[in-house]
């Protein structure tokens, strides 16, 4: 229900909310993955507003109320795609929370571990290194970090996915991380991806098909759901061959990653999508913040990522195997034609982006 955003009082309809009112209506719609773009706009638009005053107003935000806003941000994935405020917000909560540590001030006195940890993992899901004060913020972060005794195993592997990625991506940001707290950090990772994985009914699905397909793959292995290993001169994927374990890989490594509801924000979360699907009109989900990262972290290890999302996926029937083919077929490029019998064969075309598919 949006109709008490569409009917504001003058430009500032959240004016009378507190800054934990809009933090807490920032992060109920990420945690339920709600894509109500016109009450998300509302509240960032009233919350920049606040932060772009200076000034002892007592009722300004909070660092934690800062860095639960920029979590909120980053896992619904709201970029400048979705809005110039979106484009401003970073830049100026990174500005707000440098002016109050102040100089002399250690920046873990008024940035918690939770804050720390959120607020470098935020920055870098939404590559927004322009501004020199969030470089600045991120190097405070990282120091306050590296001088914890105790640091949280969720704090750490969000650091240590920050870290990772800003290592390349914006090095100036942590250049000064004590090598020794850098390898805390992977350990910490590596530990974690180790742990025995329980493959979803999804994934098991996908790797009975290319069974059929006689695709070699291996599940679960290096953080990927489906595994393929190819050489440089393969074709097709029909041509896997088994993992390089020499240290020196020759091979291209093709990571099949299935998405679920879980990857995306809720469609039909806000009145114009609702109106969209009641007159059958084709709706595509917003990929979160998490997955993004995910994502760029396979690469960076050189994973050539291909997604299978659960709305195309879930589309066809269990008990239509070909079907299932055809589909990983046409995303994998598997082979150049299927023979399900003396009749029905499946040969693979790339669609022009003019062109659905079955499963669109």
């Amino acid at each position: 229900h949006e109709y008490w955003i569409k009917t504001p009082i003058g430009n500032r309809p959240l004016k009378s909310w507190t800054c934990a009112d809009l933090t807490q209506m920032a992060t109920a719609l990420s945690h339920g993955r709600l894509d109500n773009q016109s009450v998300l706009d509302a509240v960032y638009d009233e919350a920049l507003i606040r932060l772009e005053k200076r000034g002892g107003n007592p009722g300004r935000f909070s660092a934690r109320e800062i860095s639960t806003l920029m979590w909120s941000q980053a896992r619904l994935y709201l970029t400048p795609k979705y809005g110039h405020v979106y484009d401003k917000f970073p830049s100026v909560a990174a500005r707000a929370l440098l002016r109050r540590i102040g100089p002399n001030s250690p920046p873990e006195v008024l940035i918690k571990a939770q804050e720390q940890a959120n607020l470098a993992w935020s920055f870098t899901v939404l590559e927004d290194y322009r501004d020199p004060s969030v470089v600045s913020l991120l190097q405070n972060i990282f120091s306050a970090a590296s001088s914890s005794r105790d640091i949280q195993l969720e704090h750490a592997h969000q650091l240590w996915q920050s870290y990772y990625l800003l290592s390349s991506e914006c090095p100036t940001a942590v250049q000064n991380v004590p090598s020794e707290f850098v390898d805390y950090l992977e350990q910490k990772w590596k530990h974690e991806k180790s742990r025995v994985k329980n493959s979803s009914s999804r994934h098991r699905a996908i790797s009975r098909t290319l069974d059929l397909m006689r695709v070699r793959h291996l599940n679960e292995y290096d953080d990927v759901d489906v595994a393929i290993a190819l050489d440089y001169n393969s074709t097709w994927t029909h041509d896997a061959s088994d993992f390089e374990t020499n240290g020196e890989s020759s091979q291209v490594k093709v990571a099949v990653e299935f998405d679920g509801p879980h990857h995306f924000t809720v469609m039909g979360s806000n009145e114009e999508d609702l109106m969209l699907l009641e007159n059958g009109i084709k709706i595509t989900p917003r990929v979160l913040g998490h997955t993004v990262l995910k994502y760029r972290l396979l690469k960076k290890k050189g994973w050539t990522v291909v997604r299978i999302p659960y709305y195309e996926f879930d589309k066809i029937p269990i008990w239509s195997s070909m079907e299932r083919q055809r589909y990983l077929q046409r995303k994998l490029k598997t082979h150049s034609e299927i023979r399900f019998s003396g009749v029905d064969v499946s040969e693979y075309s790339k669609l022009p982006v003019t062109r659905h598919s079955r499963f669109d």
